[in-house]
């Protein structure tokens, strides 16, 4: 009797399942390296220098999404934040508009898009907590049958995590940099951003200390 091959959904003691990315060489995954502070001028450019009419930039918490939307709107795009405490008939009127164009980009939370295919174009602003969310948003890229770019935005304090998604993906992805936008920190030398990070959060005590015992 042959051997039994492992149940490929069964995750190992301590080890985190990762289900596979959508079943599509369609989908490009690239990573573009940038300091934090210019991604959204960054944003702004490829929009215009690749002709992205239609664009879902995933961030980290509610108030990313309204202060990156904010932005947006200011520099003339039409943008909305998409989160989960929009009411929903809100949400539903930001998806829809999405969808007939009506929108250029839409800056949502994961947890607002889950599992909706919404565009070809999908920019990691910020990075997802795990490679779990990270396939998670790659469900969004309009489908497994669309030919849809992901972009990563990966700066200098992010970048260790970005390795670890890569990692576990199986797919190492070159870092690109954009002319103007070169990154002025490498790698290890900016103070660890946390935000977005799973298991990585602040806490209370950790914010109180921080605050009676300033850097100089």
């Amino acid at each position: 009797m042959p051997p039994v091959s492992p149940d490929p959904t069964q995750a190992e003691p301590g080890r985190e399942l990762v289900p596979a990315a959508p079943a599509s060489t369609g989908i490009r995954q690239r990573a573009i390296a940038v300091d934090a502070g210019q991604r959204t001028r960054l944003l702004r450019y490829l929009m215009e220098h690749n002709g992205w009419h239609s664009v879902l930039v995933f961030v980290a918490t509610k108030h990313a999404a309204e202060m990156v939307a904010d932005k947006l709107r200011k520099a003339g795009l039409s943008a909305e934040p998409l989160h989960d405490q929009l009411s929903p008939g809100k949400r539903t009127q930001v998806v829809a508009d999405f969808k007939a164009e009506r929108l250029r980009v839409v800056v949502a939370t994961e947890a607002a898009v889950r599992d909706l295919a919404l565009a070809t174009v999908l920019v990691n602003y910020d990075l997802p907590r795990s490679t779990l969310n990270y396939n998670q948003r790659l469900r969004c890229s309009g489908g497994a049958s669309a030919n849809g770019v992901v972009l990563s935005f990966v700066s200098a304090d992010t970048e260790a995590h970005f390795s670890l998604i890569e990692k576990r993906q199986g797919l190492p992805l070159p870092r690109e940099q954009i002319a103007g936008f070169e990154p002025r920190q490498a790698p290890g030398t900016a103070a660890p951003s946390t935000g977005g990070i799973k298991g990585k959060r602040a806490n209370k005590k950790d914010k109180l200390h921080a605050t009676a015992n300033p850097g100089p």
